[in-house]
């Protein structure tokens, strides 16, 4: 695709990819969503572009048995996606280990969404994340029982933009 778009009645090429990466261990106390360090900027030619947005965290978790940790794409201070409310904590996405010791769990997790942000200035998609009414730590690329045996991962967030 041209860089300069799709032609007249052409559309759902990428005009442009950007990638973010985290290869650090991030943790949480918090029971409110906060950022992660993993973010992308991306500024789009068009404002008719969708984004796609793919996350992929390496390993995520929280420390505690039978504990949440839950995660928000974001772009700039808004929710890109999350379910609906009723009860507990809106998100993009969660995970709960249900094993005795679930210290020692990773958990990979993958997300996409096309979002639509209709600018053509800069913005920037970023990962948050919390463990809600829960206690313990989050842990986003590591775990609680950092040892010989734990996995040291990484983790990215990618956008491109899509031709309207």
């Amino acid at each position: 695709l041209p860089v300069d778009g799709a032609p007249t009645g052409g559309g759902g090429s990428i005009i442009q990819v950007k990638m973010g990466t985290l290869t650090s261990v991030f943790t949480t106390t918090s029971s409110s969503m906060v950022d992660t360090g993993l973010s992308v900027s991306i500024t789009p030619k068009f404002s008719t572009s969708k984004v796609l947005i793919t996350v992929s965290l390496g390993s995520f978790q929280n420390g505690g048995r039978l504990k949440r940790a839950m995660m928000n794409i974001v772009r700039d201070s808004t929710n890109v996606i999350v379910g609906d409310a009723r009860t507990g904590v809106e998100c993009t996405a969660c995970v709960c280990v249900r094993a005795a010791d679930d210290n020692y769990a990773q958990i990979p997790l993958s997300f996409t969404v096309l979002d639509s942000p209709a600018t053509t200035s800069a913005i920037t998609y970023k990962v948050q994340a919390t463990r809600g009414a829960d206690d313990q730590t989050v842990y986003l690329n590591g775990n609680q029982g950092a040892d010989a045996y734990s996995g040291n991962t990484a983790s990215t967030i990618t956008v491109m933009e899509v031709s309207a």
